[in-house]
């Protein structure tokens, strides 16, 4: 196995919301961080939703400014709690035995969700993959391009929450964002450690060509127990990579992959030009606009 990168830094929360914001070909892109919610908010966040917690730094005021202009796509990231993830029922156990009975789950103590963004067009609600539409066999994203050091426009990142599991180990979301001369990135991570026990690792990421008609999600759950980690020779708690600010995810391996989806995601609707239009409309130059992507934390 490679050597793993070196142990990334720690976001850490903002004491007064901010924001910055770009644009570039067509899309515009903002980062919106928050403080730190209340107990007494992040109380009624936990009775209304029917959760067990909700993680002690939660930066929760999260949404996009505005609704997308119709045919156009948005592109959305922000500190999702739920009941249940988009995939988390496809990990459930299924069973014919009588005697097997399935409790439900109304939420998870480590605070780990399978949460991989939202799609919003023309206002609508955030799309969810149906049939062919995500699957393992769909588009790669190209990663010859993404591994190129090609100057960076623009980049931001923004922690959505994090926990540290009352001791017993850490569990991260965050979102960061790059902009490069003819494409733009995006990488939504949940991390999480329970110490002694496992890795896990849920990483969302969303890939668009500037003059592209579509862009590519990947969806990819890796994780490895500390003792499938150690038969091969990895001691976790050993690893600098495993500390009060690192999950210690770097750790994880191809092998380690449990799942992974792939969605290619239209731009705009059929029928429509790049800025919503009947595809018979003529329209100037320069108007051209694919939509507009949102970090909220």
């Amino acid at each position: 196995m490679a050597a793993p990168a070196a142990p990334a830094t720690a976001l850490a929360a903002p004491a007064e919301a901010s924001s910055s914001s770009f644009e570039r070909g067509g899309w515009s892109f903002e980062a919106r961080r928050c403080p730190i919610w209340s107990s007494d908010r992040a109380d009624q966040l936990a009775r209304e939703l029917q959760l067990c917690k909700v993680p002690d730094m939660f930066c929760g005021d999260a949404g996009p400014p505005g609704e997308p202009l119709l045919g156009r796509v948005q592109c959305e990231v922000g500190p999702r709690m739920s009941r249940e993830g988009q995939v988390a029922g496809r990990w459930k156990p299924r069973s014919d035995i009588p005697d097997v009975v399935e409790l439900e789950a109304t939420s998870d103590w480590t605070c780990s969700t399978p949460y991989w963004g939202g799609v919003v067009r023309g206002g609508g609600p955030a799309e969810e993959p149906t049939g062919g539409e995500a699957d393992g066999e769909a588009e790669e994203l190209p990663w010859e391009l993404l591994r190129r050091q090609d100057e960076i426009h623009w980049y931001d990142e923004v922690l959505f929450w994090e926990d540290e599991l009352s001791d017993f180990g850490l569990c991260r979301s965050s979102v960061r964002v790059r902009v490069m001369p003819t494409f733009w990135f995006a990488l939504l991570l949940c991390e999480l450690r329970v110490d002694n026990v496992l890795l896990r690792e849920v990483a969302t990421r969303f890939y668009c060509s500037l003059d592209a008609d579509h862009m590519l999600r990947e969806w990819t759950w890796r994780e490895a127990s500390y003792e499938a980690l150690r038969r091969r020779g990895v001691a976790p708690e050993a690893s600098p990579h495993v500390s009060q600010c690192s999950s210690g995810t770097a750790l994880l391996g191809p092998e380690d992959v449990r799942r992974q989806l792939r969605q290619r995601i239209p731009l705009w609707t059929a029928g429509a030009d790049r800025c919503g239009q009947p595809a018979a409309a003529s329209r100037g130059e320069g108007e051209a606009g694919a939509g507009r992507a949102d970090l909220g934390a």
